[in-house]
């Protein structure tokens, strides 16, 4: 009986999964016929071969992966690849929202450049993805794994009171954070000095690990009483770690977002439907007012929400516009386009090497990308990961910086599976998802959050792990 129940529950699984892939792959068709039939600019004729040669991709090369090595980083990078090479073009069409911020529009042939860009990066990444994926063994649910508390919570505790003391010290870093709803007075922490940015990630960090710590104890809590309660206390504690946000960048709060339910779904897999029904409709309600918040900074100043969105993703996705912006700055700077740029470019961000190049007279990709849009020294815009590729290494060559990412992404990964720590899940789950939804960003950013919060953390992890100052009570070495 539990044999046929089983073969029934594998038929039922297969036949869901073979709708996915039928469903991505008709959207993808529709999406193809409405541009092709629809795009009306110069330069764009070939928009229409993104969403077709990505349902294409998605059926034959991202889908059997996908649905067999069960990981976050497949499937965030799943969803984002979906809506930007299927979304974003059809949004571009129906909203006709071609161009975007420049005064001087990209030249038509720089449009099919770019087009041509994202289709080779396509192709190229998804083969790589699937070579990376196709013999991981990564066929366990998240939840079979066992994971364990700290022995030692001393370095965590140091740590955490350095940040009171400098948080005192300069308390204008804590107007960068906020409660589920953005105030008028909501400070950039991007716009302050080294100093208030290092403070600020310290924040960050130990609302991270209060976050750990205390899912580690209400887990723990748990195992041993089997009380709902402590099911209740870790939700709450997911909430505040979700909703006290920091800044008003929409993809750091997605990200701590998605992170945090993934370790509650990691310590309580048969209890997190409903929580995680909860979180996402928080989650939504505050995207929605983050966005409200920026609406100052919206293409449109939020008269035209449809543009506004199509804008907004041509930016997190990198879309073609950006792209052929890209294409040009590069052609303008030919001089730049250096092995020794490229090294400023990646390290300028890079906690430790930034300090050694602050009186360095190089310029960013970033830099050259923005003057090509303003035509001044105003650093907004994201040059997207296939646009700096493209800057420092020309077509060919340009979806290195990525696969690079993707590769370490994938040793994380197998790290990440083969340990059991709750503290160290959890920050090597926030970078898998941001190389995950890396391509709308760059190298220089995923070298500054890596640095910052997963090695700076790991500095923290190590010394933790080192210095024990008392003998570790008999609970204290209780593996869950």
């Amino acid at each position: 009986m539990n044999h046929y129940r089983e073969v029934r529950s594998n038929h039922l699984k297969d036949g869901l999964l073979n709708s996915v892939r039928i469903i991505i792959f008709i959207i993808g068709i529709s999406s193809t016929l409405y541009i092709a039939y629809n795009v009306s600019h110069p330069g764009y004729d070939y928009l229409y071969l993104l969403p077709l040669i990505y349902s294409i991709l998605f059926t034959y090369i991202i889908s059997p992966i996908l649905f067999k090595k069960k990981n976050i980083f497949l499937i965030v990078f799943s969803i984002y690849t979906f809506v930007r090479y299927i979304i974003l073009p059809t949004l571009i069409v129906y909203s006709n929202h071609y161009d975007g911020r420049s005064s001087i529009p990209p030249l038509d042939s720089s449009f099919e450049l770019a087009i041509w860009l994202l289709i080779y990066e396509m192709i190229i990444i998804c083969t790589v993805l699937y070579l990376l994926f196709k013999n991981c063994d990564l066929n366990s649910d998240i939840h079979t794994r066992k994971i364990n508390g700290p022995n030692n919570y001393f370095i965590y505790i140091v740590f955490i009171s350095i940040t009171f003391i400098l948080v005192l010290l300069q308390p204008s870093t804590l107007q960068s954070f906020y409660f589920l709803i953005p105030p008028d007075g909501l400070v950039n922490w991007t716009e302050g000095s080294l100093i208030s940015s290092i403070i600020f990630y310290f924040l960050v960090i130990s609302k991270f690990i209060v976050f750990v710590l205390l899912m580690s104890f209400f887990y723990k809590k748990y195992l041993l009483t089997n009380s709902k309660i402590y099911i209740l206390l870790s939700f709450l504690v997911t909430f505040m770690n979700i909703f006290i946000i920091f800044g008003s960048n929409r993809a750091n709060f997605i990200i701590t977002a998605v992170a945090s339910m993934v370790l509650f779904y990691k310590l309580y897999p048969k209890q997190s439907r409903i929580a995680s029904i909860v979180l996402v409709i928080f989650i939504i309600l505050s995207v929605s007012l983050i966005s409200v918040h920026r609406d100052h900074a919206t293409y449109t100043d939020g008269n035209n929400q449809i543009v506004d969105v199509t804008n907004t993703l041509q930016i997190y996705m990198g879309g073609p516009y950006n792209v052929a912006i890209a294409t040009e700055a590069a052609k303008n700077n030919e001089d730049a386009r250096n092995i020794m740029n490229f090294g400023y470019d990646m390290l300028r961000s890079t906690l430790g090497p930034n300090l050694l190049l602050q009186g360095v007279d190089l310029k960013s990709s970033a830099s050259y990308f923005n003057e090509r849009i303003y035509f001044e020294e105003h650093n907004t815009q994201i040059i997207p990961m296939i646009g700096q590729g493209y800057f420092f290494f020309g077509f060919l060559f340009s979806p290195i910086i990525m696969i690079s990412f993707m590769i370490f992404a994938r040793i994380l990964i197998n790290y990440q599976y083969n340990q059991a720590r709750i503290e160290l899940y959890f920050f090597l789950t926030i970078t898998i998802i941001r190389i995950g939804i890396s391509m709308g960003q760059n190298g220089s950013i995923l070298m500054n959050d890596t640095s910052f919060f997963l090695l700076l953390f790991i500095f923290i992890y190590y010394f933790n792990n080192r210095i024990v100052v008392k003998k570790r009570s008999k609970n204290s070495n209780l593996n869950y």
